[in-house]
């Protein structure tokens, strides 16, 4: 849910291109767009093909695409003006502003609050994965990743072989939108492992939420950037975080056993240390590359919020504290934004036909309604009875 965070960051970005007369789909300024976890839901969201979806299709548009025109020998000996030719259109793009809402109409039926049970999560995950699926099956259909707008990157982990697993729309394997969002969001605990049919390979893969390599995925998507543009003379980045605090743990001596570093009351404190290192180590590495171009937006939220918070409170904060973050930046977002709005050469993308008319937009997702799983009630029921069940106070 931390995800709202650079959800309205995308959507400030945009009015930011807008109110500097760029017009453009958020889409179309980048030559790859790469997430991981809840980050692969909203770059999925930017690079799909938005008539195949039942996202929010932004209102402006067409969008006119040129290309100058060399002048002739006459045209130069008279200083003639030549006139630039329409070569194609862009084609649409999400509404940013709708990105916000997705996090706000569907947590709380992807993280139901009747499963967040203490006991039972030490031998079941603590989310049934149906709803997460249900979702992203409905929002993105049977779209496949190499059909993406524009090269898109999202990172897993490949549990069985023990490696990071990129997902790339330039070599899909023939992956879905909607597997690859699946695979990238499968933390452990929290979701069972994404099973998937490798359509390359022929056989199964076992991936879980790319965050255990790549909660930055800052340093693979440079490694992509090289792949498909090796010619490149400089790469630029915008990283985006979802705003959370580095982990630091006071070290006691009754507290470095297996289950001090492990302890769910201390937040277990080893697995944070990893996650917090891991991105420490993107930021210096990234800032090092002589020909990348590095602008991380990143400030921590006052209060550490749960992966899965769902309370309109909760979110509320962290969407009024992401446009905070965004005013905190906003001198280094203007420079990158001005760099984006300059933009006339859009060679990553399939441009549309000079005559497209806006795509119909599909129907709104409503938010489907809460469900309770009956296998679980029973046990539900009994740790209510003893009070071992998390409990939640909703506004």
């Amino acid at each position: 849910m931390r995800g709202i965070v650079p959800a309205v960051l995308i959507h400030q970005i945009s009015e930011l291109l807008s109110a500097m007369g760029d017009e453009r789909p958020f889409y179309s300024h980048f030559d790859l767009i790469a997430g991981t976890s809840t980050g692969a839901l909203l770059a999925l969201a930017l690079s799909a093909p938005i008539e195949r979806t039942r996202l929010k299709i932004e209102e402006n548009g067409p969008f006119p695409v040129y290309e100058s025109t060399q002048p002739t020998f006459w045209q130069r000996i008279r200083k003639a003006r030549v006139e630039a030719t329409l070569i194609g259109t862009l084609p649409w793009g999400v509404d940013t502003a709708s990105l916000e809402r997705l996090y706000r109409d569907h947590g709380r039926t992807i993280f139901p609050k009747s499963q967040g049970r203490i006991i039972s999560q030490i031998f079941v995950d603590k989310y049934d994965e149906e709803p997460l699926e249900n979702f992203l099956r409905t929002t993105f259909g049977d779209i496949a990743l190499s059909e993406a707008v524009v090269p898109t990157l999202i990172m897993a982990y490949d549990a069985e072989e023990g490696r990071p697993f990129s997902m790339s729309s330039s070599d899909s394997h023939d992956f879905l939108f909607w597997e690859a969002a699946r695979a990238s969001s499968a933390a452990p605990t929290f979701f069972k492992p994404a099973y998937l049919h490798d359509r390359t390979l022929k056989r199964m893969v076992t991936l879980i939420d790319g965050g255990v390599v790549a909660n930055n995925p800052s340093l693979y998507a440079y490694i992509e950037a090289k792949r498909l543009y090796p010619h490149a003379e400089s790469y630029h980045i915008l990283s985006l975080s979802t705003a959370s605090s580095d982990f630091s743990f006071k070290v006691s001596g009754a507290g470095t056993g297996v289950i001090g570093w492990i302890d769910p009351a201390k937040g277990a404190p080893i697995q944070k240390i990893y996650a917090s290192a891991q991105m420490q180590n993107v930021d210096q590495v990234a800032a090092s590359i002589p020909e990348l171009t590095y602008t991380r937006i990143h400030t921590p939220l006052a209060e550490e919020y749960k992966l899965d918070e769902t309370g309109a409170n909760a979110l509320n904060a962290m969407a009024k504290e992401a446009r905070q973050i965004f005013n905190e930046h906003k001198q280094r977002i203007e420079a990158y934004a001005t760099m984006l709005a300059g933009r006339t050469n859009f060679d990553q993308l399939n441009l549309g036909p000079v005559d497209a008319q806006r795509p119909a937009q599909g129907v709104t997702i409503p938010p489907p309604p809460q469900r309770e799983l009956s296998a679980l009630s029973s046990l539900d029921s009994l740790l209510r009875r003893y009070q071992l069940s998390e409990t939640e106070v909703r506004p």
